[in-house]
């Protein structure tokens, strides 16, 4: 009994730092991005990233009590396994070819900002590595320490969706009510593709960041009720691919277990 109520103690004592070490991270993310005041400005999307990674090693160290020789490693920025990277470029693929299939079924033309390699770049960095560094290298690894797979995602989401909520107010019921679902539904796959990956960002940034692309796209063309259309078949599109292939991929995971 005594045994018990020392890991039940134990255990909420983690989930404590889990919480704290988030709040801070998130903390961060959303102070470097009033400061800078665009997340969508590259020059601003690399000072908030590298806030978030600074603040992620301070964590680490001064929480946790990791070495620094792992930090690499615990934040996500080992070698990635190939297979996961691979997955990762077919669902981006797949979602990228929607872009014609929706102007085809709406009329809405997407638009490229002149810039745009340059603003995929600030894509990447914010929502691919900041925020998966966040996510998925701090919050999911931390939650997965002792748990399963679900048990660990699902709280993931809690967290993942609440970040999402206020999307709503700025974007309206339509828009950001979809951003909330796919917030929730795409943790799953991004969770899947970090441990597929060797839990490594880089396979769940891929396609992190292939999903935001619709953000400086629509900033180009600006919105309308057309566009507003577009948009939600986009983010359909986006939970639709991403999360068959996290079903087909824990399904191949399944087999080889049995």
């Amino acid at each position: 009994m005594d045994v018990n109520h020392s890991t039940e103690k134990r255990n909420k004592f983690n989930l404590f730092l889990i919480i704290a070490g988030y709040l801070l991270l998130y903390g961060v993310i959303e102070l470097t991005a009033k400061l800078t005041g665009d997340t969508g400005n590259t020059w601003s999307a690399l000072l908030i990233s590298a806030c978030v990674i600074l603040a992620a090693i301070l964590v680490e160290i001064l929480i946790f009590r990791s070495r620094f020789s792992a930090l690499s490693r615990l934040l996500g920025f080992g070698k990635p396994r190939g297979k996961a990277i691979a997955s990762a470029l077919v669902i981006t693929l797949l979602m990228f070819l929607c872009y014609p299939v929706i102007t085809a079924i709406t009329g809405y033309q997407f638009k490229l900002p002149a810039d745009w390699l340059w603003l995929a770049i600030g894509v990447f960095v914010f929502h691919g590595i900041a925020e998966e560094v966040l996510y998925r290298a701090f919050l999911f690894r931390r939650l997965r320490e002792g748990r399963s797979f679900w048990k660990a995602a699902w709280a993931a989401v809690i967290f993942f969706t609440a970040a999402h909520i206020p999307i709503i107010i700025n974007m309206g019921l339509i828009v950001g009510g979809m951003a909330v679902l796919l917030a929730v539904v795409s943790s799953f796959p991004f969770s899947c593709l970090y441990e597929k990956s060797g839990n490594t960002i880089w396979a769940p940034a891929i396609v992190h960041a292939a999903i935001d692309t619709i953000i400086p796209i629509l900033a180009a063309g600006g919105m309308n009720e057309q566009s507003t259309i577009a948009v939600s078949i986009w983010m359909a599109a986006a939970m639709i691919i991403p999360y068959t292939a996290f079903l087909m991929l824990r399904d191949q995971r399944n087999q080889k277990a049995g």
